[in-house]
């Protein structure tokens, strides 16, 4: 970006960030919970509108646990160690998440492997789905996006709670809200600033081709896809042919009542004019 404002150059960034699913009260259920964890294992989290952590109504954080683990048993089983779990990019990320994960141990933190018995496989830089269970705000999980199988599941009290939770930190690329009471969900999307969202599902607005994708703030900006992505990628040209009998001269010097009328025909009833 700083090169192309040195060129007057202009630029679209589809960026990332740390996208929250936010399950409404009510909403845990098998259905919103395997669509959490089904979007977090495509490509075993590394997407950048992969689902970062998960925001649970505080009395709900059980049922999502329990939910979670019997996803993994009885969908996924061997996943960690099967070709459908894509292997970290490379050995310096896999350190990374395993740091984090290290740090929220030592600091305390529940986390929670969801494959019994699974481990990282070096060789193949495969590493297994964790929750971490209401970790501090300070740490690598939480300040970071993370890019890979972790997931923190944050609790909240009130939606208004969860809703500023988000607020407090960059505009996510994605925003993902569960649960069938319109009015909850409506709330959300209207009160959180993010490049796309979806209801009742994640990552969908990144894979429709027809609908515009893209960042807000942090998260990039502009947009592609569809005939979003046409005009981003264009340089449209407005031309003007003029025909006959138009006011085109009562902009000239002198002025007088032709253009009076004009002006007065487009500002006359414009609050604050006389």
């Amino acid at each position: 970006m700083r090169a192309a404002a040195e060129n007057l150059t202009p630029v679209t960034l589809e960026l990332g960030g740390k996208c929250p699913a936010i399950l409404t009260p009510g909403s845990v259920d098998e259905s919103s919970v395997g669509n959490v964890l089904g979007t977090k294992m495509i490509k075993n989290g590394q997407m950048c509108i992969s689902v970062d952590y998960v925001l649970v109504p505080r009395a709900e954080i059980g049922k999502f646990v329990e939910l979670a683990r019997r996803y993994v048993t009885e969908r996924t089983p061997g996943y960690a160690s099967s070709g459908s779990c894509t292997g970290i990019i490379t050995e310096r990320h896999l350190d990374r998440l395993i740091e984090m994960r290290r740090q929220a141990v030592d600091a305390g933190y529940e986390v929670i492997d969801l494959e019994e018995g699974a481990t990282v496989n070096r060789a193949t830089r495969q590493m297994p789905l964790s929750l971490i269970v209401d970790p501090g705000n300070d740490i690598g999980v939480m300040q970071e996006e993370i890019f890979g199988p972790l997931l923190p599941v944050k609790p909240y009290d009130s939606l208004d709670d969860a809703i500023a939770f988000v607020n407090v930190g960059e505009r996510p690329l994605g925003l993902y809200v569960f649960g069938d009471d319109e009015a909850a969900t409506g709330k959300v999307l209207d009160s959180i600033t993010s490049g796309g969202a979806c209801v009742n599902t994640c990552a969908m607005q990144g894979a429709l081709p027809s609908l515009g994708f893209g960042g807000s703030g942090n998260s990039g900006m502009g947009r592609h896809h569809g005939i979003d992505g046409f005009r981003e990628f264009s340089n449209p040209r407005g031309i003007v042919v003029r025909g006959e009998g138009d006011l085109n001269e009562a902009f000239f010097a002198p002025y007088g009542d032709t253009l009076a009328a004009i002006t007065s025909a487009a500002f006359g009833d414009a609050p604050g004019t006389t």
